[in-house]
């Protein structure tokens, strides 16, 4: 089927009992027929979801944050997406670590860092994000706008020759 993200297989699976293939792949939420192309635009998301860790993404694991996704406009991107963009791959994870861990001390002991020097680091990213990405709103934005930043470049997973999303 071609799509703005290039060609990409579809299959329709109708018993429930098809096997994730080795490539990239998307699976679209299960519905009734006459709604299959909800199911196709969620499989492609799912698609560009993709990456080398989880080569294969469930839509119906999204939970809400499909809904997120399907609305985002990708070619007009919000300021926490274009904000993470900016970020050096070092920051980047840092951020990812601080994010994820229970505490500042615990990502300091993940990232192989000195407490102090991740504390410091924690206080220059709310200064460039303009939020606590330890709060609890703080990490909703940040998960939100990572999941946004990887279906911003339209050159993603979906573009690859054989993947294709599944239904």
């Amino acid at each position: 089927m071609p799509t703005r993200y290039g060609l990409l297989r579809a299959t329709l699976d109708l018993s429930g009992t098809i096997r994730r293939p080795p490539e990239p792949v998307g699976f679209g939420i299960r519905v009734r027929a006459d709604r299959a192309p909800e199911s196709w635009e969620a499989a492609i998301v799912a698609l560009r979801l993709t990456d080398a860790s989880t080569p294969a993404v469930d839509a119906a694991d999204l939970g809400a944050t499909l809904l997120l996704a399907q609305t985002y406009d990708p070619e007009h991107p919000h300021e926490d997406v274009r904000t993470l963009a900016r970020l050096d791959r070092r920051s980047a994870d840092v951020l990812r670590t601080l994010v994820e861990a229970d505490s500042v001390r615990s990502a300091a002991a993940e990232l192989g860092m000195h407490h102090s020097t991740v504390q410091a680091r924690h206080e220059a990213l709310t200064h460039t994000l303009g939020y606590d990405p330890r709060s609890n709103v703080g990490r909703m934005r940040y998960i939100a706008a990572a999941l946004l930043l990887r279906l911003t470049d339209p050159v993603t997973a979906a573009a690859r020759p054989g993947a294709g999303p599944q239904r």
